[in-house]
């Protein structure tokens, strides 16, 4: 009778567990199109790096508060942690002529022979076909208010527990999401999407709470306030049938001169003389903030057995309204094309009613993006069979679908959006808006950690995660391919309790290939597509891969408060040491 009673207990226990496990299993299985972002959660913890972020069941301490936050229930009574992640992304991007691309009607074309209409003179080949370009670090720092040529992931966190208390109450500050790149050199042909761009979310203050609920399950909840910055800086140009029209007419009337008629009507040269599919027009520059989003997370730790864990978590979705400016400074050649519409007699009213501009003048004023980062759940178990190892694996979903387009909203209008309208821009002439339809996204991370003895311990990570955009409205703004992430790391535990963590994370992204007319936001020679397309006539390529390197330490409150005032004494000792006049 004893032996049936524990053999059903251990079947009550065995079926959550075999359940979890079978759920975990068949989001494995989820087809290819289910996808993630690299943008998330890639610089928060030093521990979740080297695990591939496969840390829910067993969140890794006060960083709780954005893995699970009923993981701070696990914490000393008082801790504190300080952390630095430092990422280096390396995108390499390749320009190609496509063989097949027939020239514009002025001549331009992506080939230098083969085709009719001048096309091999060289003034009229697309200088972007054949090149590549790489890109640099950036970053936008608050307080500074401006970008710096570089990235860095800061944390801090603090926890306290009055003892045999079941409430652990913690604050911390992080970035879970940011990006950050720059292809500002002159030659660089991704300037005409991305010169600089960046977009990052810091959790200023995050102040959070877990409740023990029983020696098994924990709860947790943290709320986070947040300040979201997007900057963003492109050269413009718009290679199509349109602005080829303006310079064929421009150049065949040159020197016409028909007195009186032409002053009159159409002044010669007809556009100011037109702009070529391949002349830079403008170059836009955005920068925008909202000091003030936040969101909160929800966190629960269920620990049936001292070897099985069990964790999940729910982040909320996040509402930004950003307010900045902008700024546009227009081409010689765009510029002259917008006075002639002011010349004579017939221009300026035909202007008016087409509501095109007939004044030329850079351009510039507020800019405001409303956008929603989106709710996030993570689901995870750890196994420790044995007191040497514990292996962990987690799923993740993100709601990335309700990131539809991108909308940046000027508070006047914009000449080049004036323009676009007449090519089929829907939009408006004061708001540029991109196209996304991001996908949901599935992602899942495998991870190990060694306990080869009580005071070291070896961990390795693996994540998988396909990328969020869609093949056909993919753009060197978001180069975000396929990425595979290698995690590494380890940690020391000194005799005081001082936890020392160094992870290192390697990410490479699958090669990312979209031939001419690939994509509606990058390549595309529909004429009714004009917002925006720079690489028409070319096919692009892309190569990802990134380096993370972070470090962490940890230690009760008790044992920095020691360091900390053997350190006011050395300090005081040298004072004493070093000035003349103390007679002490």
């Amino acid at each position: 009778m004893m032996r049936r009673a524990v053999n059903t207990l251990r079947m009550r226990w065995h079926i959550p567990a075999v359940s979890t496990l079978a759920v975990l299993c068949l989001l494995i299985c989820v087809p290819r199109h289910a996808r993630a972002m690299f943008v998330e959660q890639m610089a928060v913890s030093t521990r979740a790096i080297a695990l591939g972020n496969a840390c829910t069941a067993d969140p890794p301490g006060v960083m709780s508060v954005h893995y699970n936050p009923a993981g701070l229930t696990k914490l000393p009574d008082q801790s504190f942690s300080q952390g630095l992640t430092l990422p280096f992304i390396f995108i390499d991007i390749s320009l190609t002529a496509d063989p097949d691309m027939e020239p514009f009607m002025d001549g331009s074309s992506p080939n230098p022979v083969g085709h009719p209409n001048g096309a091999s003179e060289e003034s009229k080949v697309d200088p972007l076909a054949g090149t590549t370009g790489s890109s640099g670090p950036s970053m936008y720092v608050p307080l500074y208010n401006d970008t710096i040529p570089f990235l860095a992931g800061p944390s801090l966190g603090l926890s306290s527990r009055r003892k045999g208390s079941k409430w652990t109450f913690a604050f911390a500050n992080y970035s879970p999401y940011a990006v950050g790149l720059t292809f500002d050199d002159d030659d660089n042909p991704v300037r005409y999407q991305a010169k600089a761009l960046g977009q990052q979310h810091l959790i200023y203050a995050a102040p959070a709470l877990s409740y023990k609920v029983n020696d098994k399950l924990s709860v947790g909840f943290t709320v986070g306030m947040g300040q979201t910055a997007t900057y963003a800086e492109l050269d413009m140009r718009m290679p199509n049938q349109m602005t080829a029209l303006t310079k064929v007419l421009g150049d065949a009337t040159q020197d016409l001169n028909i007195p009186v008629i032409s002053q009159m009507t159409l002044p010669p040269p007809w556009f100011g003389g037109g702009v070529a599919p391949y002349d830079k027009v403008a170059q836009l520059s955005m920068s925008m903030r909202d000091d003030f989003s936040p969101n909160y997370n929800v966190g629960v730790l269920y620990e049936p057995k001292r070897w099985l864990s069990l964790g999940l978590t729910y982040q909320s979705e996040i509402k930004v309204e950003q307010v900045g400016n902008w700024e546009v400074q227009y081409s010689k050649q765009f510029k002259a094309m917008i006075d002639w519409l002011g010349e004579g007699n017939i221009l300026p009213v035909t202007a008016a009613m087409l509501n095109l501009p007939t004044d030329a003048e850079n351009q510039g004023g507020y800019v405001t993006n409303n956008m929603t980062i989106p709710q996030r759940i993570q689901a995870g178990i750890a196994l420790r069979p044995s007191k040497y190892f514990q292996l962990l694996f987690d799923v993740n979903w993100v709601d990335w679908s309700v990131l539809n387009q991108d909308t940046f909203t000027f508070d006047r209008q914009a000449d080049f959006l004036r323009f676009a309208t007449l090519m089929g821009y829907t939009g408006g002439p004061d708001a540029l808006i991109i196209r996304r339809d991001f996908e949901d996204t599935i992602s899942w991370a495998t991870g190990i950690e060694l306990f080869p003895t009580d005071w070291f311990t070896w961990r390795f990570g693996y994540e998988w995660r396909p990328t969020s955009v869609q093949e056909d409205l993919y753009d060197a703004m978001y180069a975000v391919p396929d990425i595979h992430n290698f995690g590494t790391g380890f940690g020391i535990k000194t005799k005081d309790d001082v936890v020392i963590d160094v992870s290192f994370a390697y990410l490479i992204g699958d090669t990312t290939e979209i031939a001419n007319n690939g994509s509606i936001n990058m390549n595309s020679t529909d004429f009714n597509k004009p917002v925006y397309n720079p690489y028409a006539g070319l096919d692009f390529e892309q190569e990802m891969e990134a380096y993370i390197i972070s470090v962490n330490v940890s230690m009760p409150i008790s044992t920095m408060k020691e360091h900390m005032h053997h350190q006011a004494e050395m300090v005081k000792s040298a004072y004493h040491f070093l000035n003349p006049f103390d007679d002490e």
